[in-house]
């Protein structure tokens, strides 16, 4: 009777570990609790945590140190830090004066400075320099002097000037008036149109006119700078 009372008892604990081991699983998951997984990250990379929470198998935690704010990605099951991401820097690196850079920047490459920018992502300085033929930009580290890059471009050979002496328009010594005046000398008539063409010599007016007596056309050409009647011609 006590045997079989016993082996009854055994059966009712391993039913109820089943049930508990079905119920509430120890999954891989729960290998590394949080505060486990906030310790392991004071001790890789020191700082102080400011925030952690739980993601689909990963534990995020976010910790300052002094060099700026960091999240990592802990791995829930086996503690390893997956992925570690810089979110903020703090402050900036010492930097060097502009002097110090541009001095640096002389004596890696040859060549007038022209002009330098600080560039705040990066830490570094921009530094343009010409020579005879090159356009240079050196980028140079602003903590330590370092030539992190240097970008080249030949220089535009600057324009020669044109040999030729340039031409400049004649002076006009009459007015456009003035030409319909001295062909009305010539012709009493009505003006219809007056043209202007430049030449080598001055240019002329060409003044079209209506005879008022014969009541024909003609057109009389008129030199702008002497003012003279050039020609006459009339319509048939």
């Amino acid at each position: 009777m006590r045997k079989w009372w016993g082996i009854g008892i055994f059966i009712i604990v391993l039913s109820v570990a089943a049930l508990a081991f079905f119920l509430f699983p120890r999954t891989a998951a729960d290998s590394v609790t949080m505060d486990e997984a906030q310790l392991s990250i004071e001790q890789l990379y020191g700082g102080v945590i400011e925030n952690a929470t739980e993601t689909n198998g990963f534990y995020q935690i976010e910790f300052k140190r002094d060099d700026g704010t960091y999240i990592a990605a802990v791995n829930r099951a086996d503690g390893q830090v997956e992925s570690l991401e810089l979110l903020e820097k703090s402050g900036q690196a010492k930097t060097l004066s502009e002097e110090q850079a541009s001095e640096a920047a002389s004596a890696a490459e040859p060549g007038e400075v022209k002009e330098i920018q600080y560039v705040e992502n990066g830490n570094k300085y921009e530094v343009e320099i010409h020579s005879d033929t090159e356009r240079k930009v050196l980028a140079i580290s602003a903590e330590t002097g370092e030539v992190l890059d240097v970008q080249k471009a030949a220089l535009e050979a600057p324009a020669e000037p044109d040999s030729a002496p340039e031409q400049q328009e004649p002076e006009r010594i009459i007015s456009q008036n003035a030409a319909i005046a001295i062909a009305k000398e010539t012709l009493n008539g009505t003006v219809d149109d007056v043209e202007f063409t430049q030449t080598t010599d001055g240019g002329y007016y060409l003044v079209e006119m209506d005879d008022d007596t014969s009541d024909r056309e003609a057109t009389i050409q008129i030199h702008a700078i002497r003012g003279e009647t050039m020609t006459v011609e009339w319509d048939d």
